[in-house]
C-alpha cells in the first residue's frame, strides 16, 4: 500500500533526525571511517562534508594523516560550527607549527630550528641598523626582529623592513606570490596548482558557498618564487639570480618596452645577466639545503648560517662520501621523496661537514649533481687553472672572480617624518610618523673586494655599498640625535656567478675591485699609478660618492661586519704590482702563467722597459 504525502514527509523527517542525533552523539574515539574506501582511512567527522576534496600531496593526505593533525578542530563534531571550533584556516604559521607540523609523529623539532634561524630573527638585519642608529656599539651581538621596541632604529625596521621574517603570520589562504611575506612553513612548501588557483578563485567569487575541491599541496617542492618575496628586496639575490636589476623607472616610462620587468609591487626592473646556474635550470634549493633554510643554530649575521660552498661541487681532489645508511633520518626521508637511488655515495660538504643529498657519486663512480625539483643530473667541472695554479689565488672566494655583477646604490637619504603616518610592519598597524628613504644612484657593477677573516684565515670576499647615506633623526621623537653621515660596505654574495672569471685585470687593474670607486687608473712610464675618480668628492669625508677606501690611501675601509675590512696600503700595493706587469702582458701569455707559479722568479727576468 502506498504511503500519503503527509505521512512520507514524517517518515523522512524521522529518519532525518535520527541521523542527526547519532552524529550528534559521536564521540572521538568511535567516530566511524569516513575517508576513502581504498584506504586505511582516518576517522574524522570532516570528511563527512570534505570527502570529495583532493589535490593532496601522498604525505599529507587524509588517508594517512587526517585533517586535524593539520587543521586542528572537532573530529567527533557533526555541526560545522562545533568541528570548526579551535580549527586553523591556515596551519603552518610558526605561532601554531608545534601544534601542528612539528608535533612528535610528524616533524619533530623543525619549529624550534625554524624559529631561532635568521630567516626568522633577522638578527643581522636588525643589529646592522642598531648600529647606524648608534643604539649599540657592536655588530656582533643577537637580535630578534619581533622582539622590536620603538626606539628610532626599530621603528625604522618597523616601517621599512619588518615584514620578511618566517614568523610573519600567514592570515589569508591562497598561493604564495611576489608580495608574500612570512608564512612559517607555508613560506616554502604551500603550493597552489593551476587546477587549485582556479578553485580557490571560484571560492572567492562564489562569496565562500562554494566549497574548493582542490586542496593546495604541501610539499618538497620549493621554487624560486617561493623564495621571492622576500629576497626581491634588500640584497635583492632572487631578481639577481635571474638576471634583474632594479631601476628608479616607473610603469609607464618601460611600457612596451623589451628587456624590462614590472613586479607586483611597482618596481620596475631591467635585465643584465643571469646567473650561470639559473640558464642551466637550477632552482634555490638546489644549493641552498634544509640546514641553510631551516636552521642550524643561532647566527648574527646571514653568511655564518650558509652552508653552500662552491668547492662541494667544483672539485679537483676527490670528496669525502658516505653511504645512505650513515645519512640522518631527516635526510633519508629526503632521499626517498625525491626518487634518488639509496645505492648512491653522498659528498659530505665542507662548511657544514653533513652530506648532501643531491650531490653524489653514483654506481659508476661518477660525480653527479641533481636538480632537486627538476631530476635533471648535471656534470660537475673542475676548477681551471687560474683558480688553483700555484695556490697564489687559494685566499679568493670563488664569487670574488666569478661574479659577474652586483646591484649598488649610492647616497641614501634617510629622515623622519612626524606628520606622515605609516604602517608598522610588524604590528600590523597604521601610525603617525614615518621613515622615508630617498636613494640616489642605481648601478648593476663589479663590486669591490675585501677581507673577511674566518676562524683565523683571511679570505676575499666581494663587497657593496650597504649604506653611503646620510641620516637624518632630527625629528623623531625630539631625541635630538641630528644628522650623521655613513660609508659602510658589506659582504655580499650577488648570486650573479659566470662561467668565466672576471680575468686578471678585472681585479689588479680595476679600480672599483680594489674599493676606489669608479674611474679612470693608468700605469705611467715613470712607474706611477695615477687615478682620477668618476664621481666627485663627498664633502662629509673626502671621498668619491662610490669609493670604499682612498686611492693608495689609509683612508675609510668601515664595513658592517667586525671582521670585515677594505684591502689595507700593503695589500694595495701587492695587487697593483701584478696590475702594472699586466699594463703589458697580454693575459694567457706565458708570462703571465708563469707569474701563477712563482711572480718573485718572474720579476728577477724583468727587461729594461719593464723597469
Amino acid at each position: 500500500m502506498g504511503v500519503g504525502r503527509p505521512m512520507k514527509y514524517a517518515l523522512l523527517g524521522v529518519v532525518v533526525g535520527t541521523m542527526f542525533y547519532a552524529l550528534r552523539c559521536y564521540r572521538q574515539d568511535d567516530v566511524r571511517e569516513l575517508a576513502h574506501a581504498n584506504s586505511g582511512a582516518v576517522s574524522e567527522s570532516c570528511l563527512l562534508c570534505h570527502a570529495d576534496m583532493k589535490g593532496f600531496s601522498v604525505g599529507h593526505s587524509p588517508e594517512k594523516i587526517g585533517c586535524a593533525a593539520c587543521h586542528l578542530g572537532d573530529v567527533s563534531a557533526s555541526t560545522k560550527v562545533d568541528a570548526h571550533r579551535g580549527m586553523l584556516l591556515i596551519p603552518g604559521n610558526l605561532s601554531d607549527a608545534a601544534k601542528t607540523c612539528s608535533t612528535s609523529g610528524c616533524h619533530a623539532g623543525v619549529d624550534v630550528r625554524v624559529k631561532n634561524s635568521l630567516m626568522n630573527t633577522m638578527s643581522g638585519v636588525v643589529g646592522v641598523d642598531r648600529y647606524v642608529f648608534g643604539e649599540t656599539d657592536s655588530l656582533d651581538g643577537f637580535h630578534d626582529i619581533k622582539k622590536l621596541g620603538k626606539s628610532a632604529a626599530d621603528t625604522h625596521l618597523r616601517n621599512l623592513c619588518a615584514s620578511c621574517h618566517l614568523g610573519q603570520k600567514k592570515c589569508e589562504t591562497g598561493p604564495i606570490t611576489e608580495l608574500s611575506r612570512g608564512g612559517g612553513c607555508n613560506a616554502c612548501h604551500l603550493n597552489y596548482g593551476k587546477e587549485a588557483r582556479a578553485e580557490h578563485v571560484n571560492y572567492h567569487e562564489s562569496g565562500k558557498k562554494r566549497l574548493p575541491g582542490l586542496h593546495p599541496t604541501l610539499s618538497l617542492r620549493v621554487d624560486n618564487g617561493h623564495c621571492f618575496g622576500c629576497h626581491s628586496r634588500s640584497g635583492r639575490i632572487s631578481t639577481n639570480y635571474e638576471g634583474w636589476h632594479e631601476t628608479q623607472l616607473k610603469a609607464e616610462d618601460v611600457k612596451g618596452l623589451k628587456n624590462h620587468r614590472l613586479l607586483e609591487d611597482g618596481r620596475v626592473f631591467t635585465f643584465v645577466k643571469e646567473d650561470v646556474h639559473h640558464a642551466r635550470g637550477m632552482d634555490c634549493i638546489d644549493c641552498h639545503g634544509a640546514l641553510d633554510v631551516m636552521g642550524s643554530g643561532i647566527y648574527k649575521h646571514q653568511e655564518q648560517a650558509v652552508f653552500a660552498d662552491c668547492r662541494d661541487c667544483h672539485r679537483k681532489s676527490k670528496p669525502m662520501t658516505v653511504s645512505y645508511e650513515k645519512l640522518s633520518e631527516e635526510s633519508k626521508r629526503i632521499v626517498r621523496l625525491r626518487g634518488i637511488s639509496e645505492k648512491n655515495k653522498f659528498v659530505v660538504a665542507r662548511k657544514s661537514n653533513m652530506p648532501l643529498v643531491n650531490v653524489f657519486s653514483n654506481k659508476d663512480g661518477k660525480l653527479v649533481f641533481r636538480g632537486k625539483n627538476s631530476g635533471k643530473e648535471y656534470a660537475l667541472t673542475s676548477p681551471g687553472a687560474g683558480c688553483t695554479q700555484g695556490g697564489v689565488h687559494s685566499a679568493i672566494s670563488c664569487s670574488s672572480c666569478h661574479t659577474s655583477w652586483a646591484p649598488q646604490c649610492i647616497s641614501c637619504h634617510t629622515s623622519y617624518d612626524k606628520n606622515k603616518e605609516r604602517y608598522d610592519l610588524l604590528d600590523r598597524t597604521y601610525a603617525m610618523g614615518a621613515w622615508m628613504e630617498k636613494g640616489g644612484h642605481f648601478m648593476a657593477d663589479f663590486p669591490s673586494l675585501g677581507v673577511v677573516e674566518e676562524g683565523g684565515r683571511r679570505v676575499i670576499k666581494t663587497f657593496v655599498p650597504g649604506m653611503v647615506m646620510t641620516l637624518d633623526q632630527s625629528e623623531f621623537l625630539g631625541q635630538g640625535k641630528g644628522v650623521t653621515h655613513h660609508r659602510l660596505f658589506a659582504p655580499t654574495s650577488a648570486h650573479t656567478i659566470a662561467a668565466k672569471g672576471q680575468g686578471c685585470k678585472g681585479c689588479h687593474n680595476n679600480p672599483l675591485a680594489l674599493g676606489y670607486g669608479r674611474g679612470k687608473m693608468t700605469f705611467s712610464e715613470k712607474g706611477e699609478w695615477k687615478f682620477t675618480p668618476l664621481f666627485s668628492k663627498w664633502k662629509h669625508d673626502g671621498l668619491p660618492m662610490d669609493a670604499w677606501i682612498g686611492f693608495l690611501e689609509g683612508t675609510g675601509g668601515d664595513t658592517t661586519r667586525s671582521n670585515a675590512r677594505a684591502f689595507n696600503l700593503s695589500e694595495q700595493r701587492k695587487i697593483l704590482r701584478v696590475g702594472s706587469c699586466l699594463t703589458c702582458h697580454r693575459e694567457g701569455s706565458e708570462v703571465v702563467k708563469s707569474m701563477l707559479v712563482d711572480f718573485e722568479k718572474v720579476l728577477t727576468r724583468r727587461k729594461k722597459p719593464c723597469l
